[in-house]
């Protein structure tokens, strides 16, 4: 219905922003991120999601559109409200997210206050191959990176985490490696490009 509101920041608070567009003054719902680069009395343009409930109507207020999509995502996975879509946008950007998804990084998902091992495992599985399909523009490689747990790179992968690194880390310090290398050619390469 709505697809992006722009208008005067009007009031702030810790999980939403009203902004004024016309006379009428719009609240939004917004990650700790959006509402952090937000201030009274600005111009603000936010892309929204409106959530229809049996007894309400809520908008959702995000920063790019690629958080837009990254949430109407979150919602297709069963077992994500609207709640727990904005707790892990509130901890994760969409770029972060989908390294998570790609090197099965469920711990990561797990941060965002609600989401058990469970339900990030089960995002994981669920948004393996559609964010992917997202133009981040931050020159990372998915494909490669969801390679990294699909061929050789397990094992120095494993080691990389019991050594105290995420997966993601990990998955991403790896996805510029050749798999084929032994584990432990692929460790010491992948540990010089973390700590460069």
């Amino acid at each position: 219905m709505f697809y992006s509101i722009t208008g005067k920041v009007v009031h702030l608070d810790a999980l939403s922003v009203a902004v004024d567009c016309g006379g009428v003054a719009f609240r939004l719902l917004c990650p700790r991120g959006v509402l952090s680069r937000l201030e009274e009395g600005q111009t603000a343009s936010l892309f929204t999601h409106m959530l229809v409930r049996d007894d309400a109507l809520e908008l959702c207020g995000f920063g790019t559109n690629i958080e837009q999509q990254t949430f109407r995502l979150l919602l297709n996975v069963t077992g994500v409200g609207a709640k727990a879509a904005m707790a892990i946008l509130s901890e994760l950007s969409p770029d972060k997210l989908a390294l998570c998804v790609a090197s099965s990084d469920a711990k990561t998902i797990q941060t965002a206050q609600g989401v058990g091992a469970k339900l990030a495992q089960r995002i994981v599985l669920e948004l393996k191959g559609k964010m992917m399909d997202f133009e981040l523009g931050n020159g990372v490689d998915y494909g490669a990176i969801q390679n990294v747990s699909a061929d050789g790179g397990s094992e120095a992968l494993e080691a990389l985490c019991a050594l105290g690194y995420s997966r993601t880390e990990a998955a991403r310090a790896l996805s510029g490696l050749d798999v084929s290398m032994s584990a432990d050619v692929l460790i010491r390469a992948a540990l010089k490009i973390m700590n460069n």
